[in-house]
């Protein structure tokens, strides 16, 4: 395989002088001989991820996501760490999660550094609870959110195991206990129906790239209900297909067809840098960003590698063929499955009240699903709200942030972020003026519109 050394690509330098403030001061709770080790570490496991294979000899049901489980934190200030010094490395889909979280830290920073106890959490973080990264970056955030409304905050120390909020904020005449609570990115359920979508499309995926195929498939019934061969039962007849649109629809299933333009393919990536697994690559296949919706593709093609190492960095230099196919179920029982409600959460921090004092929550969820689950999951979330038993507890307001990460071609993120605020009393008046944890004070809220109503980035 050909390999072009780094110093031959001209990749601009990374800028953003908040995202690399923020990851120089993470750093330098490190040793660097104990960052190498940990990077090295993560380089080994991500490694075997983009193994050169033959077409079809690896079963689609493995995927493609990279991630690494045991050390989160160190996985995500990898990212970090490749977006500002090894750009051919950097992961988009996962580094469009991350990167947003650092520049806020950065932005911010000096809030962050004088709160009381953080320097103990950010050394939990690093070196104790690794794998908690998500839930630990959250409490981070709800603490510069509540110094910004003017409070002074303090992490509350873990008593050998005992149950206490992570945060108590003092100001404007009160004190508030806090519990952060963070929902894991997605719902067993979503995971489920990966799965089966990767096997089913394993049935018909040879026969999809010999023909350059691009499936839009959108599913009225439950995939779980469906066999694995569904799709090749479906289709296999229709081979080979010589003309476009909806080629199936019936209560089970709408699939519409199109052909993926190969000569606009080919003439792209003979001129620019187009990433394996990518934004780009995928927009080329899809003929249109995909984010927001799944979206499985293959290809056939030539590739590169840029500088050394097998470590994410394989490029498309030419391509023969390839198949893509756009997913979605609007099954009733799919859309109440995925939409989690916030009940386990909220139930968990409830416990972690015992004091006095005013209490407050904050769940942080990912919202991966698209619009009808997000109002589905909302709806949940309101009649759960509605059942607390406002007379023996403490808790006077539930922040619920929901958060959404793109990955557009041409950007290396785009971030958004709907609060919700609510409360189990009437007319109360929060605590907080400032609701937002993530994107800009004064960003574009569009009069309030949840994220997920309005058009993708």
């Amino acid at each position: 395989m050909q390999r072009i050394p780094i110093e031959k690509v001209n990749f601009p330098q990374y800028n953003d002088v908040d995202v690399i403030k923020s990851w120089k001061w993470f750093m330098s709770f490190l040793t660097e001989s104990n960052w190498e080790k940990r990077k090295r570490d993560i380089e080994n496991k991500i490694a075997i991820k983009f193994r050169d294979t033959e077409p079809f000899s690896v079963p689609l049901t493995e995927g493609t996501l990279v991630v690494v489980k045991d050390d989160v934190i160190g996985w995500y200030l990898y990212l970090v760490d490749v977006l500002i010094n090894e750009p051919h490395k950097y992961e988009y889909f996962q580094g469009s999660r991350v990167i947003p979280i650092f520049k806020r830290f950065g932005i911010d920073l000096e809030i962050l550094k004088n709160i009381e106890g953080i320097d103990v959490r950010v050394k939990d973080l690093l070196r104790k609870r690794q794998s908690e990264a998500d839930a630990l970056l959250f409490e981070m955030l709800t603490a510069i959110l509540w110094a910004k409304n003017g409070y002074k905050v303090a992490f509350i120390p873990e008593k050998n195991g005992e149950k206490t909020p992570d945060l108590i904020a003092k100001g404007k005449g009160e004190i508030f206990n806090i519990e952060c609570k963070r929902q894991s990115k997605k719902s067993d359920y979503a995971y489920k129906e990966t799965k089966k979508r990767q096997k089913m499309v394993s049935y018909i995926s040879k026969a999809l790239l010999e023909q350059n195929i691009l499936l839009d498939i959108v599913f009225h019934v439950e995939l779980d209900s469906l066999p694995d061969t569904f799709l090749k039962d479906l289709l296999e007849k229709k081979f080979p297909i010589v003309n476009s649109g909806i080629i199936i629809s019936n209560e089970k299933v709408e699939i519409k067809l199109s052909f993926i333009d190969i000569p606009i393919i080919k003439e792209h990536v003979k001129h620019n840098f187009v990433k394996n697994n990518s934004p780009m690559l995928n927009k080329l296949i899809g003929n249109k960003p995909v984010d927001n919706k799944s979206f499985t593709c293959g290809l056939y093609a030539s590739f590169f590698r840029i500088g050394e190492g097998e470590i994410n960095n394989l490029y498309v230099s030419d391509i023969d063929y390839a198949y893509g196919i756009y997913w979605y179920c609007d099954a009733k029982e799919a859309l109440w499955s995925k939409a989690r409600d916030i009940k386990g959460q909220l139930y968990k921090a409830l416990k972690q009240f015992k004091s006095e004092h005013t209490s407050i929550i904050h769940i942080g969820m990912e919202t991966f699903d698209g619009p009808e689950v997000e109002r589905t999951r909302f709806e949940k979330i309101k009649t759960t709200i509605e059942k607390i038993d406002t007379e023996n507890t403490s808790l006077k307001w539930i922040f619920c942030h929901f958060f959404q990460s793109y990955s557009p071609p041409d950007q290396d993120w785009v971030f958004d972020e709907t609060t919700s605020v609510i409360s189990p009393y009437v007319n109360q008046k929060p605590p907080l003026n400032v609701n937002f944890m993530i994107i800009s004070d004064d960003g574009n809220t569009e009069n309030d519109i949840s994220h997920w109503d309005r058009p993708l980035p």
